[in-house]
């Protein structure tokens, strides 16, 4: 299988960042809007009103266990994946040269959606079975091999046994997994193993252009964090006792409720800066090697 081009690849996420910046903003608004809209009336509904005031004293661990704050998060977690889907979908029609017109609002429950759904929760289904088998050799080995060698050696292979039963479950879902959208949406059918074959010999590059998209990110991000956050944080814990009280502690709740408007707004366009290139990084590889070579001229002539 041809090598994704490192460079082209990396170049390519920036550029469809940058140059798509309206049909990026455009995609992933709405989708948001919604699924943050419901988190909010839920949170709103659920939990005690005193705490956005800084009372905390009718908070509980018996909320966590709410049925209703469990029916809310299985409605999210569900409506968080059809968003991811719908959002990651039209990204990669824009990625792959698929999709020129600008997008300036985006919603759609189409047939490309549940694919790539569909793609998704096959994926991890595959990839959690594969875990359960890696876990299994690993018991095995301790219960049928370890008793019949010394106890150091027996704790040494164990260990470095465990080590590269993570490594080969890391490669396998990092080649699994880079190609599903472009295969999804640019073949219109979901196929793991064409995923797969496209991904072999390309782990290493893919871990690079990962590390390349996510690091400038991350840094900025914690760039704006310690100017804006951590001060605050820092300041109000400074001033706690080694065994503070719940009435100690509001102080400090307050603090983070009061940072949240700086919080989420950055992680949220970390997010999507994060998620817009990863997807031009995913088109251009697709695009770069499935393009059929060029014919000869003179070997045609």
């Amino acid at each position: 299988m041809k090598k994704i081009p490192l460079e082209t690849t990396v170049a390519g996420a920036y550029r469809f960042l940058f140059t798509n910046i309206v049909s990026i903003i455009g995609t992933v608004w709405l989708p948001y809007v919604l699924l943050f809209g419901f988190l909010a009336g839920c949170i709103y509904l659920i939990l005690p009103h005193g705490v956005y005031h800084g009372d905390f004293s009718q908070l509980d661990r018996s909320i966590l266990w709410s049925p209703w704050l469990i029916l809310a998060r299985g409605l999210a977690g569900i409506m968080g994946l059809i968003a991811a889907a719908m959002i990651t979908v039209n990204l990669m029609r824009h990625s792959l040269g698929l999709k020129q017109t600008t997008t300036f609002v985006y919603f759609s429950l189409a047939a490309p959606v549940w694919r790539f759904v569909g793609a998704i929760l096959l994926a991890a289904i595959v990839l959690a079975i594969v875990a359960l088998l890696l876990v299994l050799i690993g018991v095995l080995f301790g219960f049928l091999v370890m008793p019949h060698m010394p106890h150091a050696a027996g704790v040494a292979i164990l260990v470095l046994l465990c080590i590269a039963l993570a490594c080969a479950f890391i490669y396998g879902s990092v080649r699994l997994c880079f190609f599903i959208p472009a295969v999804v949406v640019a073949e219109e059918r979901i196929a793991l193993g064409r995923s797969w074959q496209l991904g072999g010999g390309n782990f290493w590059r893919i871990v690079v252009v990962w590390l390349l998209i996510a690091i400038p990110v991350w840094f900025i991000i914690g760039i704006v964090m310690q100017a804006t956050i951590l001060p605050i944080v820092m300041s109000e814990a400074s001033r706690l006792p080694h065994h503070p009280t719940p009435d100690e502690l509001k102080p400090l709740f307050h603090a983070l409720l009061t940072a949240l408007p700086i919080v989420l707004p950055v992680a949220l366009i970390g997010g999507i800066a994060i998620r817009a290139l990863m997807a031009g990084a995913m088109g251009t590889a697709y695009n770069a090697i499935t393009e059929k070579p060029a014919e000869d001229p003179k070997a045609s002539a």
